[in-house]
């Protein structure tokens, strides 16, 4: 059973928070994925309100369960992966947008928080899913190696599936 269960099944308080958690990450991951399809954008505003959201669960989960070591766990999180991201940013000049970067701080405090070494799969997920992607497109001569591909899909369907299955 993937870490996250096992904390819902710790109790009633526990399994809303954790339930609360993965409804806000389907729900803010599929507008944001549907806006950075549509537009390339990541919404300031959305991924805004998804960091405060994640910042309540991750208190609230600290407090009720192992207090201040996973909350900085979860603040680590969102700091290696943020960081990361915007490492990547700043090389790739201008491949990967600022927008990208907030929302990797984001999903690095949901995964963060359950687990570091979780980062480091969702992320390679990730670029796995986006390179099959762009594969397929070059493949089927709908994409060029030069075409836009929105990433932020991408990074949340790779964070979403290790949230849910990460031990």
């Amino acid at each position: 059973m993937s870490q996250i269960w096992s904390i819902a099944l710790e109790g009633p308080f526990e399994a809303v928070l954790v339930m609360l958690q993965v409804l806000c990450f389907a729900v803010f991951g599929f507008l944001l994925s549907k806006e950075d399809i549509s537009s390339h954008r990541l919404p300031n505003r959305l991924v805004g309100l998804w960091f405060i959201a994640s910042l309540v669960f991750v208190l609230c989960l600290g407090i009720c369960r192992d207090g201040l070591p996973g909350i900085l766990q979860g603040a680590l999180g969102m700091l290696l992966l943020g960081g990361g991201y915007l490492l990547i940013s700043l090389i790739s000049a201008g491949a990967m947008g600022m927008g990208d970067v907030k929302l990797a701080a984001v999903l690095g405090l949901n995964l963060g928080y359950y687990s570091l070494s979780s980062l480091f799969l969702a992320t390679l997920l990730t670029f796995v899913a986006a390179t099959c992607w762009v594969i397929g497109g070059v493949a089927a001569r709908k994409l060029t190696l030069k075409s836009a591909v929105p990433f932020g899909p991408f990074m949340i369907l790779g964070a979403f599936a290790v949230l849910l299955m990460a031990r």
